[in-house]
């Protein structure tokens, strides 16, 4: 959390003279929250004579956010009081509120007393530290005030659950007693409502507090300010001995549930409040609780019996249901949701209605603080519950298409690491991307290992295709020459289906007419890219644009062609014969059936570069092997091609060299898969025909 820090106090000087006002506050408070808050934490001094109490205040902020205050009396010479407050800025409704209740800061030793020196303070990671707690005290207190405890549980619950109920006052001879009543009120109630139940240990204008629970001292002034206060006030003063109120107007089911709360706190076994939020029935319902006080010895009137009786009849076996009940607490963190899944399979509970939720909590925790999410309980349920991790994993793969790089932290902060079978192509890509990015040579050969890496065809599923664009390049542009080498192998159709094509599409020409022609590179060969278009097969493929040299296109949706960049097809040949191309190779070269990129690469394939590469690299030789003997049933242009390269361009250099070489090479084609290995095997050993032609080939002329 990053909660702001705020000091109000008397300051001798300043622009407007001398004052209260605030000394010290965390950067970034707007001012209209600090005028709200002036307010608020503002102290009046009790009666002389009496005791000095402390005012810790939870109060509710127009906007939905909370302001918790601790003022303090600082003495009568003129600097009258000092206030320290920490702001609370989630709102209303966004969702369960963790950590610790707010009333548990009475006492604390983060509580300040003065401005620190140094500046704007910096904000705190969590609701102050709880103080001292001492259970004999409270236990003391609970046996003075037996009386009260029933109806004022019944108020307390009709103030957190019923719009416009009445506020509850409680006079005591001290702040500490209200701070008290404020900690059993929050105990009975669920863990949100004790997030949001506004009070002030102490007030000198009772009628003027915004809050629910407000304490106040006893004494005349205190007499004339509660005889003014609204018609329906709910009033505790148990020092004055007088009779308790009536109980609330809830209804009998609510008095004989707050009446069992009575009795639970009087017996001193307030764990029972946490156990009775993982049996079924409502947060105020009589029967759980009174099940679990009967349970526990402790002694219940004829209603609170009869509760019981009834709720256990319904519940012979509440275990199942306790599990049940549990998975779907709001307030419980996903990774305890995580250990319930767990123990709720060892007991062979049905949790089937229930995984969906918790799965999707799960998953969302992880996105969101994997660090903190991905913990012992997380990981061997993740480990041991298959369904879940199915669950998980789904949810998951679609939270990463939508932010990848926050999938990509994902992996970096956890354990976290896939099955082979797991469908789940944007996760998988979120997995590898760290270590496609380190070893790729630039970001054309990462994106096509990350497709590669996915499992799923951009083509059959764009979506994927956009998620490894952003890994790659972020939202940055790709240079003209990576973009033009990736639509040269992917096309720009499935770049518009996919949302990616504003980031690899050519810019616009000026507006004043075509750029001028640009003189042809140096080393480029003649090569059938000057052909006329009818040679290009209309899917797509390379032409020659007049005034603009090589471009990819058309598109298989009609759009214009798009330039390579650079050297156009020679490059685009060049790159594709690279290390680590071979998927993407094989995309570009067998499925378009570009006449001119086919050309160009089997030129650039019997350049001494590739020769060379070729007897010095198995790995290589395994490479180009895996792509020139791939789809031997493609299209004629694809077929012509990879005889002439495995033909006239590998098996030449492969008859020279030694042994060592091919088995090394052999292996390597055997991890991509066996039959690959075999291939290679037949390939070098040619049937009679083809030691014939090769023999014939020898013979010189005559």
């Amino acid at each position: 959390m990053n909660l702001p820090q705020l000091h109000y106090a008397w300051a001798p000087s300043g622009s407007g003279g001398s004052g209260f006002r605030f000394t010290a506050v965390t950067d970034g408070v707007p001012d209209a929250l600090l005028h709200e808050a002036e307010r608020l934490v503002a102290y009046e001094a009790p009666e002389p004579g009496g005791a000095v109490p402390q005012a810790l205040s939870l109060s509710l902020l127009s906007d939905g956010s909370r302001l918790l205050a601790r003022s303090s009396y600082s003495g009568g010479d003129g600097t009258g009081f000092h206030a320290h407050a920490v702001h609370l800025p989630q709102r209303a409704g966004s969702g369960p509120v963790r950590g610790a209740l707010p009333i548990t800061s009475w006492g604390s030793p983060q509580w300040a007393s003065r401005t620190p020196p140094g500046g704007p303070p910096p904000p705190l990671g969590a609701v102050p530290l709880p103080g001292r707690h001492d259970p004999a005290a409270l236990a003391g207190f609970v046996a003075a005030r037996e009386a009260w405890l029933a109806p004022f549980f019944a108020d307390v619950r009709r103030l957190v659950e019923e719009p416009g109920a009445p506020r509850i006052v409680l006079v005591e001879p001290d702040s500490a007693a209200v701070a008290r009543w404020v900690m059993l009120a929050c105990s009975v109630l669920p863990h949100q409502r004790g997030q949001w139940l506004t009070f002030t240990t102490y007030t000198a204008r009772p009628g003027l507090a915004p809050q629910g629970l407000v304490g106040v001292l006893p004494g005349e002034r205190t007499a004339a300010a509660l005889a003014t206060l609204e018609e329906g006030c709910r009033i505790y003063e148990p020092g004055r001995g007088t009779a308790a109120p009536g109980a609330g107007a809830g209804g009998d089911v609510f008095d004989v549930w707050a009446s069992t709360a009575a009795r639970i706190w009087l017996a001193r076994r307030p764990e029972l409040f946490a156990e009775v939020r993982l049996l079924p029935g409502g947060p105020y319902e009589a029967g759980p609780l009174a099940a679990l006080a009967l349970g526990a010895g402790i002694a219940l009137d004829a209603a609170g019996r009869a509760a019981a009786a009834a709720w256990t009849a319904a519940h012979p076996d509440p275990a199942p249901a306790r599990l049940r009940v549990a998975l779907a607490d709001p307030d419980r963190e996903p990774e305890a949701l995580a250990g319930l899944l767990r123990e709720a399979a060892r007991q062979g509970t049905d949790t089937t209605g229930e995984l969906p939720e918790v799965a999707r909590r799960v998953a969302f925790a992880l996105f969101g603080d994997p660090g903190r999410a991905y913990g012992e309980q997380t990981r061997a349920a993740l480990d041991g519950l298959p369904v879940l991790r199915a669950l998980v994993l789904d949810r998951l793969d679609a939270l990463a298409a939508g932010d990848p790089a926050a999938g990509l932290a994902l992996f970096a902060r956890t354990g976290l690491r896939l099955g082979a079978a797991e469908a789940v192509p944007h996760l998988r890509m979120c997995a590898a991307a760290e270590a496609v990015l380190r070893e790729a040579p630039d970001g054309a050969v990462a994106l096509d290992a990350l497709l590669r890496v996915c499992g799923v065809s951009p083509y059959a599923e764009p979506l994927v295709l956009r998620t490894a664009v952003r890994l790659v390049w972020g939202g940055r542009r790709p240079d003209p020459d990576e973009a033009g080498l990736v639509l040269a192998t992917t096309g720009a159709a499935v770049h518009r289906e996919a949302g990616t094509w504003e980031l690899f599409a050519p810019p616009a020409p000026p507006a004043d007419g075509p750029p001028k022609p640009a003189a042809p590179p140096q080393s480029a060969p003649a090569t059938p890219a000057e052909a006329p278009d009818e040679q290009v097969p209309p899917r797509t493929g390379t032409r020659a644009t007049p005034g603009t040299g090589p471009v990819i296109g058309p598109t298989p949706g009609g759009g214009a062609g798009v330039p390579v960049g650079g050297g156009g097809v020679v490059e685009v040949a060049g790159r594709l014969l690279g290390e680590g191309w071979g998927e993407g190779a094989l995309r570009v070269l067998f499925e378009r059936e570009d006449a001119a990129l086919l050309a160009a690469y089997r030129e650039a394939a019997r350049g001494e570069a590739v020769r060379e590469r070729l007897r010095s690299s198995p790995h290589y030789l395994a490479d180009r092997f895996a792509v020139w003997s791939a789809h031997p049933q493609a299209g004629p242009l694809w077929r012509e091609a990879r005889t002439d390269l495995l033909e006239e361009v590998l098996r030449p250099v492969v008859r020279d060299l030694p042994p060592e070489h091919l088995a090394e090479a052999e292996r390597e084609l055997a991890r991509l898969g066996r039959s690959r290995a075999e291939e290679f095997r037949a390939w070098l050993r040619p049937g009679p025909g083809a030691r014939l032609r090769g023999l014939f080939r020898r013979r010189p002329a005559r």
